[in-house]
């Protein structure tokens, strides 16, 4: 298996990377952080695809905690896309290590 191959919620985890890496990070000063970039092409395709992914699992686990006996999760959209976003960044960083470590 080359890079090329390893696969993060469908996508090449180099292209999620490389769309990744193509943004700048504020911080601002209330502890939040803002990230801006161009992305496009394979890489930014990439990118939408796998957190589309991501926020459809979140979004369908945030609607199971409201069935019966289980305590509701009420994170906004907004904390959601968040949550998605640190999600994707963590299963790229997790497959790429792996892949170098193999």
């Amino acid at each position: 298996m080359t890079i090329d191959e390893v696969l993060v919620e469908g996508e090449p985890a180099v292209l999620i990377l490389e769309a990744l890496r193509s943004m700048t990070v504020t911080h601002d000063g209330d502890g939040m952080s803002t990230m801006k970039g161009r992305i496009g092409g394979d890489s930014g395709a990439a990118l939408l695809h796998a957190l589309g992914n991501i926020t459809a699992e979140l979004t369908a686990e945030d609607m199971r905690s409201f069935l019966p006996g289980r305590t509701p999760n009420r994170r906004t959209e907004e904390q959601r896309e968040a949550d998605a976003f640190i999600l994707l960044a963590d299963r790229v960083d997790k497959a790429l290590t792996a892949w170098r470590n193999r």
